[in-house]
């Protein structure tokens, strides 16, 4: 999916929020180790996704295309060193963890632009 305004931004931030509840309701049925994994998961990608977003289209001007790129590459390093930490806080703090729920839901969440523009 491309991306071009504040807008379209933040309602991809909220698709990603609504999948990532939506998941993890689904797995607490089976298990809240499950749930709470998935929702550690999903929220990771979406904060991550959202700090990105909001490096990238605050005071945005296509105009300045040097500056613009160099804000892309910045946002995107900055957002693989959140997305770290994130993961790092969550195998440390989450006991029982669900390994394959925290980072299949992560995934699931991370391609969903993605697999939007497909339908799209």
């Amino acid at each position: 999916m491309q991306i071009a305004t504040k807008s379209q931004a933040a309602k991809v931030v909220l698709i990603q929020l609504g999948a990532t509840l939506i998941i993890s309701a689904a797995l607490g049925m089976v298990a809240a180790v499950h749930a709470c994994s998935a929702l550690a998961g999903g929220a990771i990608a979406t904060i991550a996704n959202a700090f990105f977003s909001s490096r990238v289209f605050f005071d945005y001007r296509a105009q300045e295309l040097d500056r613009l790129v160099a804000r892309l590459y910045g946002a995107e390093i900055a957002k693989l060193f959140l997305v770290a930490l994130l993961f790092a806080g969550a195998v440390q703090w989450l006991d029982p963890l669900s390994g394959g729920a925290l980072f299949g839901v992560f995934l699931i969440v991370h391609l969903l632009p993605g697999l939007m523009s497909l339908f799209n």
